[in-house]
C-alpha cells in the first residue's frame, strides 16, 4: 500500500475535501509544489490554480482554488482557500 497522509481542503463556507491522499500538487503563489508523506513542515501562500490530489485507489481529484494558505505538518496537509470547486 502506498504511503498516505491526511489532506483537508476548507473554504469559509465548508469543508470541501477530507481524506487520505498519496500525493498533492499544490498551486502556490509562485508555482506548483508537490507534496508526499513525511515532507518537511511548510506554510505557503496559495495562488489561483488547480490542486491535484492522488488518492490511494489511484484516482485523481482536482479542485480549482482561489488564494489562501496551505500548511503541511506531521503528515497532515491543510489548505485554506477563499474558493474551492471540483473540476
Amino acid at each position: 500500500m502506498a504511503a498516505t497522509f491526511k489532506c483537508s481542503v476548507v473554504t469559509p463556507e465548508q469543508a470541501v475535501f477530507e481524506d487520505e491522499v498519496v500525493y498533492a500538487n499544490v498551486p502556490a503563489h509562485d508555482g506548483q509544489i508537490g507534496v508526499l508523506r513525511d515532507r518537511a513542515p511548510m506554510v505557503v501562500q496559495l495562488g489561483n490554480g488547480n490542486l491535484e490530489l492522488k488518492l490511494p485507489s489511484g484516482n485523481l481529484k482536482r479542485y480549482a482554488l482561489e488564494g489562501g494558505f496551505a500548511q503541511m505538518v506531521d503528515n497532515r496537509l491543510t489548505l485554506l482557500s477563499e474558493k474551492a470547486s471540483e473540476v
